[in-house]
């Protein structure tokens, strides 16, 4: 390998390795299912719903404001909201009829592949406290104005009908990947370039070497 060569080499690998280097080697679109339960407020409403998250955007360990608007984070949501009191706040919600989302691991990572309710966290089991006690992290949505859909209502908690002061309470009790559904990301710039880069050189070299 002569030195031009080896000039390309190094400096293709330096861009290649900071960028993979603080990337998940299983990082995608990753689908979870969620489920919402009145039972803990004595009512018999639920709520069935899919999310899709890109695992290299979200704050893991951290917490943000998650702007459902730009499908940065969440790619995907629908939220299904059944036996709602009265049939008031029923309904299939999609990401437009929220704002955004808040988000917060209580200063964990959580293990993506596995169900998140309950994994341990500097407050205790993520999702595990109580409506007013944020120690345990936070997962949130709220609903836009005019939006029938659920809203926020206390640390993971649901209000249905975007109603957080009459409607029926809703507590997570589960937030689970789904099987096989992990969707991966397109490769980083500095890969493929790396490829390519090398590639035109000795293609160079050996065009050159023909004439």
């Amino acid at each position: 390998m002569n030195r031009q060569l080896k000039q390309l080499f190094k400096t293709s690998l330096i861009a290649l390795i900071s960028t993979c280097g603080v990337s998940d080697a299983q990082a995608g679109i990753l689908t979870f299912s969620l489920d919402y339960s009145g039972l803990a407020f004595g009512n018999s409403t639920v709520a069935k719903g899919i999310i899709s998250i890109d695992d290299q955007l979200i704050p893991n360990p951290g917490s943000s404001f998650l702007d459902l608007s730009d499908n940065q984070i969440i790619k995907a949501l629908t939220l299904t909201v059944s036996n709602a009191t009265g049939g008031v706040g029923n309904g299939t919600f999609q990401m437009t009829d929220f704002d955004f989302a808040t988000w917060d691991t209580a200063g964990d990572t959580l293990d993506f592949t596995k169900q998140l309710l309950g994994q341990w966290t500097q407050g205790g089991g993520w999702g595990t406290a109580t409506r007013w006690d944020g120690s345990a992290g936070e997962f949130n949505l709220y609903a836009k104005t005019g939006s029938n859909a659920p809203t926020s209502s206390g640390y993971f908690t649901l209000a249905t009908n975007n109603d957080f002061i009459n409607g029926d309470l809703l507590k997570l009790v589960s937030f689970k990947p789904i099987a096989g559904s992990v969707q991966p990301v397109p490769l980083p710039a500095p890969l493929w370039l790396f490829g390519s880069a090398i590639g035109m050189f000795l293609t160079r070299r050996t065009c050159k070497k023909g004439n």
